[in-house]
């Protein structure tokens, strides 16, 4: 197949990972062309266009470049990621040749910039139940397994880790807040955001500052996920995020709320509501207090991770739902 893939905007997170690994991925067996911000051009193997997507949806420049691209291309599939691509997208859709296939990252109130596209993947139940379309699919989010480095024991005391960028949707400051009289224990949150200093401001005003460290962006996540006791979500909204998917197949156990695919992978006992600070806290010291429980509960979700959660497979149910739009189901 010849399919070019659609991203918008400039920025680090799960969906532009989602989109470089598929992009590679593909490629193994199709002819494939990805449309982004210059940025991700060195991280591609593909073919590439670089169309600064970061600007408005409405910038009729922006959208006469991508018109002109996805039209010269000619693919069997044009498949776009996120709200803001699909609504570029979407809206010179009808002036071209080809099937198209949008994918939901993340749970959304208003979705209709997707009901022009042929079919919708949504990466979580979560995001699908916002959706209405008569042809969507859950498709969870998998990646490259992790090199797991066999030297790197957990450390002691324990450490929780959460790993994300410093947004409010990531509830950062939910998670500070319910580190209050957490004992023998170190919580670090590792990302870049413009929250930082915000966050920064509430650890000192709770006097968290000996227990909590913020370590800013980190190349070695698998590494902090091995040592780490415990992996932490706290935020409001989700779809399928890599770092669930990272910490489980670094086989380190994890609460969150219960938002996303976490909804749907992690044991109800180890989910708490979001935006609840004092039930993440009981969560939390719950955990802490019976490690050892908390991994025997876990064993049966990191061999699923292992099997589910994983590029490849993600890769063929994509690759499924390409077919079916290319034969008209």
């Amino acid at each position: 197949m010849k399919v070019t893939l659609v991203m918008a905007g400039d920025e680090e997170g799960g969906l532009e990972k989602h989109v470089v690994e598929l992009a590679n991925c593909l490629m193994k067996h199709h002819q494939v062309t990805v449309v982004a911000h210059e940025k991700y051009r060195s991280r591609l193997k593909t073919e590439f266009i670089a169309i600064d997507l970061s600007k408005s949806r409405r910038n009729i420049i922006v959208l006469f470049q991508l018109y002109r691209a996805l039209k010269a291309l000619q693919s069997d599939i044009v498949h776009v990621h996120g709200n803001k691509a699909a609504a570029m997208v979407g809206s010179i859709l009808k002036f071209l040749p080809t099937k198209s296939v949008a994918t939901l990252h993340s749970r959304k109130k208003n979705t209709k910039m997707f009901k022009g596209f042929d079919a919708v993947i949504a990466v979580s139940p979560n995001a699908a139940e916002t959706l209405e379309h008569p042809n969507k699919y859950i498709i969870l989010n998998g990646i490259e397994p992790p090199e797991l480095n066999s030297d790197i024991n957990k450390i002691t005391p324990p450490v929780v880790l959460a790993v994300g960028r410093l947004v409010p949707v990531k509830g950062f400051d939910l998670l500070i807040q319910a580190w209050q009289d957490i004992p023998n224990a170190q919580l670090w949150i590792v990302g870049e955001g413009f929250e930082k200093q915000k966050l920064a401001t509430l650890i000192n005003e709770l006097a968290l500052e000996k227990s909590i460290k913020l370590l800013g962006f980190r190349n070695d996540i698998t590494d902090l996920m091995q040592q780490a006791s415990l992996y932490v979500m706290s935020s409001h909204y989700e779809g399928c995020p890599y770092t669930m998917i990272e910490a489980l197949l670094c086989k380190t156990p994890m609460v969150s709320t219960a938002v996303g695919a976490m909804a749907q992978i992690l044991p109800k006992q180890y989910l708490c509501a979001e935006n609840d600070a004092n039930a993440l806290h009981h969560l939390i010291a719950y955990a802490l207090e019976n490690l050892k429980q908390v991994e025997r509960d876990f064993i049966p979700v990191f061999a699923d991770a292992e099997k589910n959660l994983v590029l490849d497979g993600m890769v063929n149910n994509i690759e499924m739902v390409y077919r079916e739009v290319l034969d008209g189901k």
